[in-house]
């Protein structure tokens, strides 16, 4: 998979004449078709790890309720948003949140 998503190169037309091929070594090309499933990877761990962390205690979500729900995060397209009581405890569990 890192073969397909950082290798590769590319020539681009000058005048009707292509250039020397250039090697692509970083990054994922814009448009490039595996990018919305990476980013779903890295969504659904993220999303996992967030909900084990509130599960475990190390994290605290923003309580909604008294004595019921808290929101520890929320996910739209491709936006993130941590929702926490305000604790240096969270902050902890951020950095440490993999």
């Amino acid at each position: 998979m890192r073969a397909c998503v950082f290798g590769g190169n590319l020539s681009v037309l000058v005048n009707g004449s292509s250039t020397a091929e250039i090697n692509i070594n970083r990054g994922l090309k814009q448009g490039d078709l595996l990018a919305p499933f990476l980013f779903l990877l890295v969504v659904e761990g993220f999303g996992g790890a967030m909900t084990k962390a509130v599960d475990i205690g190390a994290f605290k979500g923003f309580p909604i309720h008294r004595g019921g729900l808290s929101i520890s995060h929320l996910q739209y397209a491709d936006d993130t948003l941590y929702i926490e009581e305000v604790s240096v405890e969270n902050l902890w569990a951020i950095n440490v949140t993999p």
